[in-house]
This record gives structure tokens, C-alpha cells and sequence, in this order.
């Protein structure tokens, strides 16, 4: 075994850990998944203190800039739904832990690949209490990332504790990731789910709902501190606000798989469909990102 191979190996405990082949199925029909304990308690523990020092302005490392279009909360911003991006590049904490192989080998497993590389993460921070300014709305990952090739991206949701429905835990929309894709293009999605009507956006759903013929089933992920919820591209999902009296936080990784690469996507409006990442990483020799880069997109897991 040379030495990359056995940067991807994993331990007897954790091969246990990997979805079989009917989690697998399963993930296919409904759209998501939920693991076993994966992170332990320390671990957790760790990320959930070097979260709150990175909202006290801790930075292993910073990023060259903050790209246009990034979320990227500062105490300035004063808002009840704090998010960041670009944390396992800043705090060594978090890409210790987070990008561990076993968690991109899940990916890997779920979506049917030989590699998982990070596209981008979110730390999430909603305060307590009924502020509606902490939901978020029904929405697909695909939508923002028309710019790829791949529909089989996928995002792992990690809570820093037991998440349920009083925590404002993320919500899956039933089998929603096999609706017809035809009726998700358009141009509105430009517009963050953060910053957009959320009723509005529950009317979507419906609509889109009666135009596949299928039923809205909203189904709460409950998950105990060290599980995590994986969920395709496709999949509508969102969340209410905390009823706790405790903040909800929460990490997300989003992942791309061995096959994905940049396209130039028009949208409706004329503009190429893009993401902040681009104006960060590597270059191809004809000027399009390189989603490869690994200084930015590191492999997590390699068969």
C-alpha cells in the first residue's frame, strides 16, 4: 500500500459505517440519507469550540480575499442567521475533522463514485427564537450550481448537537430529487434562498409538486450529535427556525463527484450561470475554473 492509498484508507469501525447496498436504494428513491455515528463526541465538541472562535475572529489562515458573492458573516452584519463559507480553508480545526476520508467515502458510496472532492462548505448559526429571518426556504443545490456538469452532487448536513424538530432541524422533501428536472430552470434562482419570499417559495414547491403528480411529504431529520444527513442535489429540502432555547448550529459540506466538471451555462437572462469559488481557484489553460484545484476543492475520498 503506498502512502496516497493509505491517505484514503479507513479503519474496521468505520468500513461498518459505510451505507449498504439497500441505503443505497434507498437514497435513490427518497433523495437522502442519514448515517451512524460518524464524528464522536469529542469531535463534535471540537468543532462546535472552534466555531465560536471563529465568530470571535479567529483565522488559522485567510482566504487572499472574500469573493463577491460569498457568504461571509462578520459582527457587523448583525443578522439572526449567520453564514460562512471557506471555513476548512480558515480554521485547521475544521479541515481536520471535516475532511476526513470516511465522511467523503459515504459520499462516494451514496453517489456511486470512485472520488469525492469538496466543492464548497457553510458554517450555519440561527439563533433562537421564532425569527423568521431564520428560515430557510424550499430550494434544490442544483439550481445554484447550473454551472456544472454533475447531477449527482450531493451535501452532508452536520449538526454541533442533537438536532430535531424543536431545533429547526433540515427538512427533505420525499423523493423529490426524481420530480422532472424540465420544470427547475429559470432565472429566479439567482436570487438566494436566504433573500427570498418564503411563502413564495412554498407555493413553488406545490406547483411543482402537481406538475410531477406527486404528493409534498415533508419529512424532519432527526439526528443525535455526530450523525450526519446526506442529501442529493435534486432534493428540495429547507428549515424552520429554532424553537429551542439554545442557537442552532450547523455545518454543511457540499460535494462534487469523480465526473464533475465546469460547463459554460447560459442561463435565461444571458449570463453565465458562476459561483465565488471561481474567482478563487486555479485556472484551465482556456480561462474556465479548475474544480480540481486542490488548494480549494480537496479530495476527501479516492477509491
Amino acid at each position: 500500500m503506498d502512502d496516497r492509498t493509505k491517505l484514503f484508507a479507513l479503519h474496521q469501525h468505520e468500513l461498518k459505517l459505510l451505507p449498504t447496498p439497500e441505503d443505497v436504494l434507498f437514497y435513490k428513491e427518497h433523495g437522502y440519507y442519514v448515517s451512524g455515528t460518524v464524528l464522536s463526541e469529542q469531535e463534535i465538541d471540537h468543532l462546535l469550540e472552534a466555531a465560536n472562535a471563529y465568530y470571535a475572529g479567529h483565522r488559522d489562515r485567510r482566504l487572499p480575499f472574500v469573493p463577491a458573492g460569498a457568504t461571509y458573516w462578520t459582527p457587523e452584519s448583525k443578522t439572526k442567521l449567520r453564514q460562512s463559507n471557506y471555513i476548512t480553508y480558515e480554521s485547521n480545526v475544521m479541515r481536520s475533522i471535516l475532511l476526513k476520508p470516511l465522511i467523503g467515502a459515504i459520499a462516494a458510496r451514496l453517489a456511486e463514485t470512485r472520488e469525492t472532492r469538496l466543492f464548497i462548505d457553510v458554517l450555519r448559526y440561527k439563533a433562537q427564537g421564532q425569527a423568521k429571518e431564520t428560515t430557510i426556504g424550499w430550494h434544490i443545490d442544483r439550481h445554484y450550481w447550473q454551472m456544472f456538469t454533475s447531477d449527482a452532487m450531493l451535501t452532508a448536513f452536520i449538526p454541533l448537537h442533537d438536532c430535531f424538530e424543536e431545533d429547526g432541524t433540515i427538512i427533505m422533501i420525499d423523493g423529490s430529487n426524481n420530480w422532472r428536472e424540465a420544470a427547475r430552470a429559470d432565472d429566479t434562482t439567482a436570487l438566494h434562498f436566504a433573500q427570498r419570499d418564503v411563502d413564495d417559495l412554498e407555493r413553488r414547491l406545490h406547483s411543482e409538486a402537481a406538475a410531477n403528480n406527486a404528493v409534498v411529504r415533508k419529512v424532519p431529520i432527526r439526528l443525535k450529535k455526530g450523525q450526519i444527513s446526506f442529501h442529493n442535489s435534486l432534493t428540495y429540502h429547507g428549515s424552520l427556525p429554532t424553537q429551542n432555547s439554545r442557537p442552532r448550529q450547523t455545518i454543511s459540506l457540499h460535494f462534487q463527484d469523480a465526473t464533475n466538471q465546469y460547463r459554460r451555462h447560459v442561463l435565461e437572462s444571458g449570463k453565465l450561470a458562476g459561483h465565488h469559488t471561481a474567482q478563487l481557484c486555479a485556472k484551465q489553460p482556456n480561462g474556465d475554473p479548475d474544480y480540481q484545484d486542490p488548494e480549494f476543492f480537496p479530495v476527501l475520498w479516492r477509491e
